[in-house]
Parts: structure tokens; C-alpha cells; sequence
């Protein structure tokens, strides 16, 4: 049996979605495209807040849109 190599899982940059490598001299994760540097700690607060602001944006595209279908709707019975 031969083992299949084990893909790394690329790390991406919050900012540019560049691959971000560490850098083991200054200890810090290091984006290849626009030079970002941030702990892995920080790297991973940032991941968050880039979450919860996503799911915040869903939520009020939804709420719009349920408030068309609705408006849709009332104005459609009215006719």
C-alpha cells in the first residue's frame, strides 16, 4: 500500500486572498501578494468578524427580499 502525499491546506489572506505562508524569522503569518503580516491568533479574528459581517449581510438581503415578495404580493390582491 502506498500512502497518497498529504495535500497542506493553503492559507488565505482576509485582505487579497493571496497564500499566506509563515514566516518562521518573524513569526507571523506573511501574505505572498500584498505583504500582510498577522499572528495566527489575529489571522483567525479577523476570519470571524469576516464571518459574522457575511452572515449579517445574508440576513438583511433577506430581509429585503422577503419585503419585496410581500410588497409583490399586497399589490398583486389589490388589482
Amino acid at each position: 500500500m502506498s500512502k497518497s502525499p498529504r495535500k497542506k491546506k493553503e492559507t488565505v489572506c482576509p485582505e487579497c486572498a493571496g497564500t499566506m505562508k509563515y514566516d518562521r524569522y518573524v513569526r507571523l503569518m506573511v501574505c505572498q501578494r500584498c505583504g500582510l503580516a498577522v499572528t495566527r491568533e489575529e489571522l483567525d479574528k479577523m476570519r470571524a468578524e469576516l464571518r459574522k459581517f457575511a452572515q449579517v449581510e445574508d440576513t438583511e438581503d433577506e430581509k429585503r427580499r422577503s419585503r419585496k415578495e410581500y410588497l409583490d404580493w399586497y399589490l398583486g390582491q389589490k388589482e
